[in-house]
């Protein structure tokens, strides 16, 4: 039976019995996780479990009847919606940032091709931008619908979806001129607004998170133990 576990890098033992993982994260979440709190990653011996959102039920069968000793290293990270929307926005910040760096120059080497020619480049940008989309999709579920930052995102995430189907159009036709010109007078305003937007957030969720040590402090008094 497992006898000890590291929660947020802390070390606790384990007051009950438990055999398999399964049977470790339902006590986890039932016992150890504040209210909103979301396992988010869960390592086994030094291998990864999984990474994002866990839950017990929802482990493939293999991994969820993994059997525990009390030689057994089970590292779980719990992150509040705070935790879960800093790093949201910064995985927006930096991949905006890095698709805005390639427009230019796509952009002009689409203006100098026939319809005949292939752009696999074009399809990069389609996919980093609904990669863009469904971190913002992400970051919406964790933040309460009336923030006005949120509000003031949501209002990019609308054009920017509608940039991606006029892209897909554009492609689909072998219109290179009109891929660029969607690039550099929609999509490249559109980013730029989405890089200002993400660090206001950004700093607005950090300047209300609570101190680390009172977080990992908080879970600790809630299992009863100090």
């Amino acid at each position: 039976m497992l006898k000890k576990l590291l929660l947020n890098n802390r070390t606790l033992p384990v007051p009950v019995p438990l055999r398999t993982l399964a049977e470790a994260l339902s006590w986890v979440e039932s016992a150890l996780v504040p209210p909103g709190h979301t396992l988010t990653r869960v390592v086994l011996n030094g291998r990864v479990i999984c990474s994002g959102l866990a839950e017990a039920g929802s482990l493939p069968l293999a991994d969820a009847g993994q059997r525990l000793d009390e030689r057994t290293r089970l590292e779980i990270l719990v992150d509040s919606p705070v935790d879960l929307s800093i790093q949201a926005l910064d995985a927006i910040h930096n991949l905006a940032s890095v698709v805005l760096g390639t427009l230019k120059p796509l952009a002009v080497g689409l203006w100098q091709s026939k319809p005949i020619d292939r752009q696999p480049e074009v399809e990069t940008v389609r996919g980093d931008l609904r990669l863009v989309l469904d971190l913002m999709n992400h970051l919406f579920g964790l933040v309460d619908a009336g923030n006005a930052d949120a509000a003031a995102l949501q209002g990019i995430a609308t054009m920017l979806a509608r940039v991606e189907t006029g892209l897909q159009m554009a492609r689909a036709n072998s219109d290179w001129r009109g891929v660029a010109k969607i690039l550099l007078n929609r999509l490249e305003p559109l980013l730029k607004e989405l890089v200002v937007e993400a660090d206001s957030m950004q700093v607005r969720v950090l300047a209300s998170r609570p101190a680390q040590g009172g977080r990992t402090g908080a879970l600790a008094a809630d299992s009863g133990w100090s």
